[in-house]
Formats: C-alpha cells, sequence, structure tokens
C-alpha cells in the first residue's frame, strides 16, 4: 500500500488539526462516552445506520486527541468504505512507512478503522494486534450489526465495549434548530415544539439534512446516500447475494407500510421467492441497522415469538422516502407509530384478544404503551382492559400533542405527546 493512500485520509499528519468541514462543531449524545473510551484498554465498536454521524464523531475524537497534545503521526484513520483492503496489510503499512518503527516500540497509539466489517476476516486481525500490542487503542464503526458474526463474538469476546448510535434523535435536532427544552413543565414548549416535530419526522436520522426544506432533495438524499448503498454494496459484499430487486423490493414493502405484521408464506408467495430466501433476506437487512422488528410479547416472561413479528424502518424519514401519503390522515398514524416504536427502543408488541402497540420492561416490569393520535374517553376505557389483562396497574398512551393523566377502574393512565419522549422518564 503506497503512504499517499494513508495520507489522504490522515491530513494532520501535516496539518496538526482536522478540518471543520470533517469534525463538525455540533457533537452527538455519546461523544463524551467515547472520549472517555480513549482511555480504556478494551476496543471500542461504534454501530449505526449510514450517515447517522459515526465518521464525524471519530474526526470529533481525533480533533480532541490532537488538542489535548497526542502526536499527530500517532493518530491513525482508515476507511474500508470504498475499498476492501485487507486490515493486516493497512496496519503494517502504518507500522513500517508512517511510523518507521515496530508498534511495540511506539507510544500509545490510536487506531480508527471506519467500515470495518468491509475488511476481509477484520476481527481475526483485530484480535491478533490487540493481543500482541496493548499500547494500540482500537475504535472501529459499521453500518451494519458487527457482532452478528459468531466468529466475531468469538475473537472479540472480553475484547471490546460496543455502543450503537441512534439514528439523530428529536432532542438533538431540537439543538441544532437552537431550542433547547428543560423544566418540569415541558408543556410550555409545545406551541414551538410542535413544528419542528412535523418537520423532524420527514428528516428524522440523518444530520447533514437538517436545514433543507425541498422535500423531493430530502428523499433523494435518504435514498441514494442510505437506501442505494445498503442495496447495491452493503449486503451483497457481506452476504454475497445479488438478488436487488427483492432487497429494495423489501424495502420498500417495510418502510412503506410500517409496522406491518411479516407473515412469511405470503410475502413469500407475493415476491415469488422460498420462504427461506425471504427469511434470509429479512435478516440481512436487519443486518444494515435499517429495519427492526418486534416480537409478540408471551405473558409470563419475555420470549419472543418468532412467528408474527413487526418490522417498521429505524427511523421516520425512511418512510418519508417511498411515501406520498406521509402526512396524510389515514397513514400518519403510522408515521407516529414508527416514532415511537424507535423513540423508546422497543422489542415487545402484545396481542391476544386485545392488542397493545409496545410492551416495555422497565426495572424487570411489564409497561404497556399505546399510540394515539387523538386520545378519547373510549380509548382510556380499552386501555384498561389491556392493563387488566397483563394484571398491570399502571401504562402509557402517546398522542400527537395531548398531555393528561387519569385513574380510570384503578388504574393509572398517562399521556404524553410523542416529541415529548426524549423529554421524559418512562418507566
Amino acid at each position: 500500500m503506497e503512504i499517499k493512500t494513508l495520507e489522504r485520509f490522515n491530513e494532520w499528519w501535516v496539518t496538526g488539526k482536522v478540518r471543520e468541514g470533517l469534525a463538525k462543531p455540533v457533537k452527538r449524545y455519546c461523544f463524551n462516552w467515547l472520549l472517555e473510551q480513549t482511555n480504556k484498554r478494551q476496543i471500542t465498536l461504534l454501530t449505526g445506520l449510514r450517515r447517522i454521524g459515526k465518521t464525524t464523531l471519530f474526526y470529533q475524537i481525533i480533533d480532541e486527541l490532537l488538542k489535548r497534545g497526542v502526536e499527530s503521526r500517532n493518530i491513525f484513520y482508515f476507511s474500508f468504505d470504498e475499498e476492501r483492503y485487507e486490515l493486516k496489510r493497512v496496519l503494517e503499512a502504518y507500522e513500517k512507512k508512517v511510523l518507521k518503527k515496530n508498534f511495540e516500540d511506539c507510544e500509545k497509539l490510536y487506531i480508527f478503522l471506519d467500515e470495518v466489517q468491509k475488511a476481509k476476516n477484520w476481527f481475526s486481525d483485530v484480535k491478533i494486534f490487540y493481543d500482541l500490542y496493548p499500547n494500540l487503542k482500537f475504535f472501529l464503526s459499521g453500518s451494519a450489526s458487527l457482532l452478528l458474526s459468531k466468529k466475531a463474538l468469538e475473537y472479540l469476546a472480553g475484547r471490546f465495549f460496543e455502543v450503537q448510535l441512534k439514528p439523530l434523535t428529536f432532542k438533538e435536532f431540537l439543538g441544532m434548530k437552537g431550542l433547547e427544552v428543560k423544566g418540569e413543565n415541558i408543556e410550555v414548549y409545545q406551541r414551538r415544539v410542535l413544528p419542528l416535530f412535523f418537520d423532524y419526522l420527514r428528516k428524522a436520522g440523518f444530520p447533514e439534512i437538517v436545514d433543507w426544506e425541498d422535500d423531493d432533495e430530502i428523499r433523494d438524499y435518504v435514498k441514494n446516500s442510505v437506501i442505494t448503498r445498503i442495496v447495491f454494496r452493503d449486503i451483497p459484499i457481506e452476504f454475497g447475494t445479488k438478488d436487488f430487486e427483492l432487497m429494495e423490493g423489501l424495502l420498500k414493502l417495510v418502510f412503506s407500510n410500517p409496522g406491518l405484521i411479516f407473515n412469511m408464506n405470503s410475502i413469500a408467495k407475493s415476491f415469488g421467492r422460498s420462504r427461506i430466501t425471504i427469511s434470509n433476506y429479512v435478516e440481512y437487512l436487519k443486518y444494515t441497522l435499517a429495519i427492526r422488528s418486534l416480537s409478540n410479547y408471551r405473558r409470563g416472561i419475555l420470549v419472543s415469538s418468532r412467528k408474527f413479528k413487526k418490522l417498521y424502518p429505524v427511523t421516520t424519514s425512511l418512510t418519508f422516502s417511498y411515501s406520498n401519503f406521509f402526512f396524510e390522515k389515514e397513514f400518519f398514524g403510522k408515521v407516529l407509530e414508527t416514532y415511537v416504536v424507535n423513540a423508546l427502543n422497543a422489542n415487545f408488541y402484545f396481542k391476544k384478544n386485545y392488542g397493545v402497540d409496545i410492551i416495555l420492561e422497565r426495572n424487570g416490569k411489564l409497561f404497556p404503551v399505546e399510540i394515539k393520535e387523538n386520545v378519547e374517553d373510549r380509548d382510556m376505557r380499552n386501555f384498561t382492559k389491556i392493563l387488566e389483562l397483563l394484571k398491570l396497574k399502571e401504562g402509557l398512551i402517546v398522542s400527537l400533542e395531548q398531555f393528561d393523566e387519569r385513574i380510570v377502574e384503578d388504574k393509572k393512565i398517562r399521556v404524553v405527546p410523542a416529541w415529548s419522549l426524549d423529554f421524559l422518564e418512562i418507566r
């Protein structure tokens, strides 16, 4: 590998700093956690959907290290996003052509490897260098579930800390718009916040487009920068698949029908593929962190049913990219549901006689959450039946803009608007 390839990624070796265009001033919520990781021996894994700020976070950490006096050539960054270099060869080139001495003879070195899952057998190479050289601090990122591979888990067991970066949250979005919501009486912010919440839903997740206004440009960005890359690069590289029509068709199905109960047999029939093929491709899409699934809660213990999983996009802008009916009354309830499922990091729903959109586990207890744009008295009464069936005393209904709290038939029901979830403690 030529040294100019390495220098292209590490211009601070010459300038002594990271360009502002790379280390942007606004920092995501996990920046401080990542900064603390610079003092930890273990490998730091940062995963998340494409274009949500992982690379920017790496540049911001590098910039901070430089400001703290770390020698510029002791910080190494490399991205595997465009070329499938062998990780071992990349590190050896850094050792021989840049440092010009063996790793064991160096001070502490900070190694940032972006989209590392695209390097063949990355986990085995990282393990070797980690075990041999305690002075190497690894930061690894990927727009995929890096630990999905059993081999990756086996090789890295006991050697890593992981954080999955969420798509840009509404709280972060408001911060970028110059608005801070604080205090206990957050209802007073609703008049100012609600229009921004509608704006957020179509751009949700992606820092680069926070100030964009044109709907078509937003849709094009999401499709070209995220969806197309997943379909035509990420999945084929990782799994060797070539059925682009099926991949794109499944994504469109989930994005256009958030909360769809995924009947594997009927979906396979409609696409003209086998049930096993459909099942595999859904797992591939989950690997890219573009979709998430909720399992039907089974009473007694938190166990997931393999049947009747509900699938959602991981952020509402993915639905916006495929829908011309996004804000229409008949469809918007699905948009709101998608936002709440992701804001609460839900894993379960409940369906038996009565249904509830989300079942959370908080402090070892179940906590049901229903989603209704407009909450009426009959909704309260129906929700009490669910609480009774689950033998629970309280639950939450998420609305579009209502605040309320009542005792109905000895059940405590709290109603809050979806936009407030980032600012409330939901238990």
